[in-house]
């Protein structure tokens, strides 16, 4: 009888868990982001992409130009401001909508109240850095089938590395926005507050705090060697602690609101 409760127990976990993913990364909203993502590459990579489609009317440009156009659209301005908003569109509203309709009525009971708060925080943090990492890959991808013909042959360079920060990133601003729309009972603030995060970051660490290069934004999507020990790694590690720091303030937070509070 106790295996029998036990198994049944770990089945409503891993349903409640995978039904929120499934809802994270199916919905429009997801889908929505990844091209948001692509666009905001696209503007911010077009003028090296121009560029070097001008250069190749003069015959084949260098090899690894793709990956340039790539690298300095990490690095603009379109994708820093965009890029927290599409991150925490996908499933950053979700927990405070299902209060507002009621649905979390009829549903906490049978997830259970722990494996509801665990499903919904993965599920963002997921959707988040998966909109991120896709959206990447697709504009990479892009580049190279559009490139790669006009570029001179080469020894291709891996971009991993990068895949794995974008997730990070997109983890961290879909928390955030989780965070701040429960904190302010507001599913706007949800899309809003990382932005507004982002950008108070940058000011503050190009007026009043330069040495503190941890806090600047521009600084996760493109970490310089000389900043990071670790480089792309050291990002990473920051960005994961990060992610967990905010997971520890969201707990408590989504309790009180599963309390009426």
């Amino acid at each position: 009888m106790d295996r029998a409760q036990e198994s049944s127990k770990q089945l409503r976990i891993n349903n409640t868990i995978s039904s929120c993913i499934k809802q994270a990364l199916t919905g429009r909203l997801f889908f929505l982001a990844v091209a948001g993502i692509v666009f905001a590459l696209g503007i911010g990579g077009f003028a090296d992409f121009w560029k070097a489609a001008c250069d190749y009317r003069e015959g084949l440009i260098a090899y690894g130009t793709h990956l340039t156009v790539l690298q300095n659209a990490i690095k603009s301005d379109a994708l820093c401001l965009l890029l927290p908003v599409f991150a925490a569109l996908p499933y950053t509203s979700a927990f405070l909508e299902e209060i507002d309709s009621g649905f979390i009525k009829s549903y906490l009971p049978r997830a259970g109240r722990w494996h509801y708060i665990s499903a919904k925080i993965l599920a963002a943090a997921i959707s988040g850095g998966a909109a991120c990492t896709l959206g990447t890959g697709v504009y990479y991808n892009l580049l190279r089938l559009i490139l790669l013909p006009m570029e001179k042959q080469g020894t291709a360079e891996k971009t991993d590395a990068t895949y794995v920060l974008f997730f990070c990133i997109g983890m961290v601003f879909s928390l955030i926005g989780m965070l701040f729309s429960i904190l302010t009972s507001s599913r706007y603030m949800a899309y809003a507050s990382p932005f507004v995060l982002e950008y108070t970051l940058i000011i503050l660490h190009e007026r009043y705090l330069k040495k503190l290069y941890i806090i600047d934004p521009k600084e996760w999507l493109c970490p310089s060697v000389q900043n990071w020990e670790f480089g792309e790694a050291g990002a990473v590690i920051f960005l994961v602690l990060v992610s967990m720091l905010i997971t520890v303030l969201l707990i408590p937070a989504m309790q009180r609101r599963l309390d009426g509070r």
